[in-house]
């Protein structure tokens, strides 16, 4: 079995848009997901569809959960027969991450994914803005301890800007570090296409985006063809340059 986590405490990241692509590109090569989300706004159900998604919310009261991690331990355990089960992808919501990783830890669940032949991807995606990066930082040395078998990628999401500014940073001599010892960083680049944010308030996700057409599109969007034309082909233009940089990571079914 193999299981594919997005985490990072900060929301607007792009958790979901990138576990989506992920599932995308598992499917396109003969791997298929389960897909798992943890948050009470069940974004990923949104874009799926509640059928196509387990959504395990966070197992009881926001305010409650804060006072006692523990209250959602034992419902949280679901999501573990999952992972032994079947090959899963899993949504972690904003500011879910420090608790699930507490259950994860007191649990020993790192040592039961590796006892039972469980391959794990921890995918970390970071905005160029301090917030989301030390949020991604403390995923990436956290998840270091509890699952030292998995391997953690840190996503460079470009949506909000280039990350130059950061290169000479405390933060990002901390991540240099961590890829020396064996974190991986790649970049997702932003979308071009005029109807990303349409695609977005619809809730199409990549696989329903490219069975679309131009007039599909020019229809659902409210663009003229010309501009829905120039819409599909973008999207597919960065659907295949997230193909060419993450199919190299993907976990073949052998692996």
């Amino acid at each position: 079995m193999h299981t594919v986590w997005v985490m990072n405490g900060k929301g607007g990241v792009g958790k979901s848009v990138l576990l989506m692509a992920l599932a995308w590109l598992y499917e396109a090569m003969g791997r298929p997901l389960r897909l798992v989300d943890v948050d009470d706004k069940s974004k990923l159900a949104e874009f799926v569809g509640a059928s196509n998604v387990l959504s395990l919310h966070i197992g009881a009261d926001a305010e409650a959960l804060r006072a006692d991690p523990s209250l959602a331990y034992s419902y949280w355990d679901q999501l573990a027969a999952e992972i032994l089960e079947q090959d899963t992808a899993v949504d972690f919501g904003a500011n879910m991450d420090r608790h699930i990783l507490e259950w994860a830890s007191k649990s020993e669940l790192g040592e039961l994914l590796t006892d039972s032949g469980v391959s794990m991807d921890i995918y970390v995606p970071i905005t160029a803005d301090p917030v989301a990066v030390m949020a991604g930082i403390e995923v990436l040395e956290a998840t270091t301890k509890i699952f030292p078998q998995s391997r953690r990628i840190l996503v460079l999401n470009q949506v909000a800007g280039s990350f130059n500014a950061y290169e000479s940073t405390p933060e990002f001599s901390r991540i240099a570090a961590m890829r020396s010892e064996g974190v991986l960083v790649v970049g997702l680049e932003s979308c071009m296409s005029e109807a990303w944010i349409d695609f977005e308030r619809l809730k199409l996700p990549p696989w329903r985006i490219m069975e679309m057409n131009a007039a599909t599109v020019a229809q659902q969007t409210g663009l003229g063809i010309l501009a829905a034309k120039r819409a599909v082909g973008d999207y597919a233009s960065w659907l295949k340059q997230f193909q060419q940089v993450y199919a190299p990571l993907i976990a073949k079914q052998d692996d």
